[in-house]
């Protein structure tokens, strides 16, 4: 996969009286899954699946997930490869998720610190705030956040990202480790080492969801990667705009000095 069969993908929709709203819309999708793909941008019959598992672990809406896996079948309708599309992609309904607001993080993290729940704080503030997901903690070890830096790796190491730790987490994760022993390896982990258990992470972030009076179904690493990821999303959305309306003012003077009837 590259982008000139993307882009030759694109005219080809053009051609067939597709809007220009709606290839912008291909476009962005097809852009976001080559991204995902590994730096050889190799796709096969296994692609397909393994793009879905994905999209569904960012939290994402069944109806944003099957619209994108729509576009998958198409593009691969168009380079000959219709054997590797998704069938059945809208078997799953649409479920109203619960929604954890930033209000409601920063109740959690109070709740913890009031009653001294120093894991439960530390825990909930590097999956909401740190933006790291459930299955990525056994790879936060005392010798990356020493760093400052966690080099990630996820769907059998097929995806990489780094994490920046904010310095407000990492020096409270170095003290806690200091404090608990933990030299080296994850520092949530049990006395012998062996990073900590879903079971177990999930127990310690809804332990303070009454004190906190934040429902316990939102207490939970799914909750809160998902309010970090709309955290920066809604970022994001405000710099497009800032970006846009900075142009704009740019054409307009411009315009005063350049303008046809100036």
């Amino acid at each position: 996969m590259n982008i000139e069969k993307i882009d030759e993908f694109l005219d080809w929709l053009a051609e067939k009286g597709r809007g220009k709203t709606s290839i912008e819309s291909y476009r962005r999708n097809l852009m976001e899954l080559y991204r995902y793909l590994p730096d050889e941008k190799y796709i096969d019959g296994e692609t397909g699946p393994q793009w879905k598992n994905y999209l569904e672990e960012q939290g994402l809406k069944p109806t944003t997930v099957n619209t994108r896996m729509s576009v998958w079948n198409s593009f691969l309708q168009y380079i000959g490869h219709r054997e590797w599309q998704i069938g059945n992609f809208n078997r799953k309904k649409e479920n109203i998720q619960p929604q954890l607001s930033r209000a409601e993080y920063l109740r959690l993290l109070s709740a913890a610190k009031q009653l001294g729940k120093e894991k439960s704080y530390l825990l909930i503030k590097t999956l909401g705030g740190g933006g790291m997901r459930i299955q990525e903690l056994p790879q936060l070890t005392v010798e990356a956040v020493s760093r400052g830096m966690v080099e990630l790796e996820y769907h059998n190491a097929r995806q990489k990202r780094i994490m920046h730790l904010p310095e407000g987490l990492k020096e409270e994760l170095l003290d806690y480790a200091r404090r608990e022993g933990i030299k080296e390896g994850p520092v949530f982990s049990t006395p012998e080492g062996i990073p900590m258990a879903r079971s177990s992470v999930n127990y310690f972030i809804s332990l303070v969801s009454h004190d906190a009076q934040v429902d316990e179904e939102k207490a939970n690493p799914r909750c809160l990667w998902k309010m970090y990821r709309e955290t920066c999303e809604g970022i994001q959305a405000n710099v497009e705009v800032l970006i846009e309306q900075t142009y704009q003012r740019i054409l307009e003077e411009e315009q005063l000095f350049m303008g046809w009837k100036v």
